[in-house]
């Protein structure tokens, strides 16, 4: 018997296990085992398994958890499920990005200044819990964003970045997402209302 392809997510920050275990089911529908190390990736990883339509086991072998994902056993469910990731204290603002642009007036200079916004946040790191891209703002996270690098440094910083799964359906670019995980409204009202301050460019 084949041994089943190993995903080994220990160590990982959130939300990477998800996005490896997504990459994994992409790559190949023969079932596979995702290794994480906290409760929180377990069932983020489980709950994402099950929304693809997998079938998810769980099994503890001392501090790590074995989850073995054998896809296609039911209906993927029409939206991702929330991911929940724990955020150090002390951090507490959220960015909201509705659009590809700051201000208004000429979509050029939008840009440009959106782009020196989302790179002048890695001073301010520490404050940074989550960064919410919505409408035209999910643009940014997808292939050919001028503003990856920025966006992906803000993630390894340590702040949660959100993308509308709604958003990416509507323009469909979902397939195109590159940093970031898909999210929904529930999470997004949710982390908004845990806030004590939202800033929006």
């Amino acid at each position: 018997m084949t041994e089943m392809k190993k995903v080994d997510c220990r160590g990982l920050p959130c939300p990477q296990p998800v996005l490896d275990t997504k990459a994994a089911l992409e790559q190949s529908s023969a079932p596979l085992v995702v290794i994480v190390d906290n409760e929180a990736s377990c069932s983020n990883v489980s709950r994402f398994a099950q929304s693809q339509g997998a079938r998810v086991t769980v099994e503890r072998h001392g501090g790590d958890y074995h989850l073995t994902i054998e896809p296609g056993q039911h209906a993927p469910a029409a939206e991702l499920p929330p991911i929940t990731c724990s955020v150090a204290p002390g951090r507490n603002t959220v960015i909201y990005v509705s659009s590809a642009f700051m201000g208004r007036g000429d979509d050029e200079l939008g840009a440009v200044l959106m782009a020196g916004f989302l790179d002048t946040l890695s001073h301010f790191n520490d404050l940074l819990s989550h960064a919410i891209f919505v409408n035209g703002g999910v643009r940014l996270a997808v292939e050919g964003s001028p503003v990856l690098e920025q966006i992906r440094q803000i993630e390894q910083l340590g702040a949660e970045v959100l993308v509308c799964g709604t958003c990416l359906n509507h323009f469909g670019i979902k397939d195109k997402l590159v940093v970031g995980c898909v999210s929904n409204m529930y999470s997004i009202i949710e982390t908004l209302s845990r806030a004590t301050r939202i800033i929006q460019p």
